[in-house]
């Protein structure tokens, strides 16, 4: 158990945050989002997005400023997903080394976060990090040399087909999905195993009995 690393996606594992992010987008770009729905746009990094709407390139940065300020003003605790603190404190009092990927902004990924009840600044790979995200395997492998993880005693938490095919790209070779209301256009093919609850994750059995 102590060999064991964990690695987080973070909108749609840590946060149950799609839906926020596709409200928060159709609030501050309407014209572009009457004909979109939000499974469309699961796991494409804000700048894919807003190329996937068809907002111009040089009304991107503008309306990106807007759309993290309003996306920060609206979460909460509310969108932690169920039993991820309990998990978190575990890890922490366990001595597992765990860390945080994403394709969002690093200002976002960290706003996410701070609803966790961190003991250190977290490992994180951000969107911002790496020149290419999600499919491809950079933010995972980033992740692994950052926190020097050993690939094959390490795992996943991923909910989208975006991030199991980066995963399994990098050589990690336990990735589970964690489906939400918004992962209905997902199929998981590439997944270890698909959970209902972050209890169903056998390398966890025992570290807590407060993971629901």
């Amino acid at each position: 158990m102590d060999k064991l690393n964990v690695i987080f996606d973070i909108d749609g594992v840590i946060v149950d945050s799609e839906q926020l992010h596709f409200d928060v987008l159709c609030e501050l770009a309407p014209d572009y989002t009457r004909h979109v729905q939000p499974q469309q746009l699961i796991g494409l990094s804000l700048s894919e997005t807003l190329d996937e709407i068809g907002i111009p390139p040089l009304e991107q940065q503008g309306i990106t400023d807007r759309i993290i300020s309003v996306y920060k003003e609206k979460l909460s605790d509310h969108y932690l997903r169920p039993g991820i603190i309990q998990l978190i404190v575990a890890l922490q009092q366990n001595g597992i080394a765990f860390g945080f990927v994403s394709t969002a902004p690093r200002e976002v990924c960290l706003a996410n976060l701070s609803l966790l009840d961190l003991k250190d600044k977290p490992a994180l790979i951000s969107g911002d990090d790496v020149e290419r995200t999600k499919p491809f395997p950079d933010p995972y492998l980033a992740m692994l040399k950052l926190k020097a993880m050993d690939v094959g005693q390490t795992l996943v938490i991923e909910d989208t087909d975006l991030g199991i095919a980066a995963a399994k790209q990098a050589g990690i070779p336990w990735i589970y999905a964690w489906p939400h209301a918004l992962s209905m256009a997902e199929q998981y093919g590439q997944a270890s195993c698909i959970i209902e609850k972050l209890a169903d994750i056998p390398q966890f059995s025992g570290i807590s009995a407060k993971l629901m």
